[in-house]
């Protein structure tokens, strides 16, 4: 599941990632787990940005939308995921 994820995540929206978070900004897929208690799953997750700025414009809303609809794609659509998004900047410049 975790591998399925992160293909659709970075193969099928890569240009929505690359226009909201910059060129190279890419997601990782820590862990997918199915939560007994919530009865839901968790998607545990790392987008690394390249553009800072654009990061603050579209902040976490963007990661959420793209993950979401990666998650139509696996079948599960009676789920609606829980995330857990952590921020890397990747960045040639000093800040």
């Amino acid at each position: 599941m975790k591998k399925s994820i992160s293909v659709i995540t970075n193969k099928l929206f890569s240009e929505e990632i690359e226009l909201l978070y910059g060129k190279g900004s890419y997601v990782k897929i820590n862990n997918v787990t199915y939560s007994t208690n919530k009865k839901n799953y968790l998607i545990d997750c790392v987008l690394f940005v390249s553009d800072i700025e654009l990061y603050s414009e579209t902040q976490n809303d963007g990661i959420k939308y793209i993950i979401e609809n990666s998650w139509d794609y696996t079948g599960l659509n009676e789920y609606k995921p829980m995330l857990l998004i952590s921020i890397e900047i990747i960045s040639d410049k000093p800040l």
